[in-house]
């Protein structure tokens, strides 16, 4: 199994795969190739394509503009050339985001107050396969994912949003440092987080200095 780098600016080089080796052995222990790319149009075809029972979110309308190749990207796993499983980060500081989120979806949102920071990235488009659910591959990458954001967008914090069920989800399996409400948007459907039944949105969030600090127990995960 290898690492694709398919990147035009960010490279998984030799030194970031020495050190995330046990991540990168679980991959390849699971038949699985990693790839980083920057081709957000594809992966918004990719993900619309999946029947509603696979993949029943909106795209999410934050990876369709304002697109810089040199901090953002797109992850896939895939299976003897198939992909599998997705994820796409860019740098994008919350306030701009929440803005956004404003204009696009009405709705009663919640003052956060993250942690102070120089650089913020943003995480979204998270899907695996419905025949490959329960392999622990999402949270694997979502730990890659963050991984390149620290590591090589040398970001300060990354943030991602997703329906209020998923809070536990979000901190207990995913790592994240915290998740707490941001908003309740009547009309649901918040692309790439929830469906039209869902109303409530958390952000889960977490900075460098917290990543840096679970690394021990993230290895540990994977040795």
């Amino acid at each position: 199994m290898a690492v694709i780098n398919n990147h035009s600016s960010i490279n998984l080089d030799s030194t970031f795969q020495s050190n995330h080796t046990e991540l990168l052995q679980f991959f390849y222990n699971e038949g699985l190739d990693v790839e980083i790319n920057h081709d957000f149009a594809g992966l918004r075809t990719l993900l619309l394509s999946k029947e509603k029972d696979d993949y029943p979110y909106d795209f999410d309308p934050a990876f369709e503009s304002e697109l810089n190749n040199a901090t953002g990207f797109v992850l896939y796993l895939k299976l003897s050339g198939n992909v599998v499983a997705t994820y796409a980060a860019k740098k994008l500081m919350y306030g701009t985001f929440v803005e956004g989120m404003k204009a696009k979806f009405d709705g009663t949102y919640e003052n956060i107050d993250l942690p102070a920071s120089l650089e913020e990235a943003y995480s979204s488009c998270q899907w695996v396969s419905k025949d490959h659910r329960g392999k622990r591959w999402g949270r694997a990458l979502d730990h890659l994912k963050k991984d390149i954001v620290f590591d090589i967008l040398k970001c300060d914090l990354n943030y991602a949003i997703h329906k209020e069920a998923y809070k536990d989800y979000h901190t207990e399996h995913l790592s994240y440092n915290i998740s707490e409400k941001i908003a309740l948007i009547p009309n649901g459907d918040v692309g790439g987080a929830g469906e039209v039944i869902d109303k409530v949105y958390n952000i889960a969030y977490i900075t460098t200095t917290q990543w840096t600090a679970k690394q021990s127990e993230i290895k540990a995960l994977y040795s």
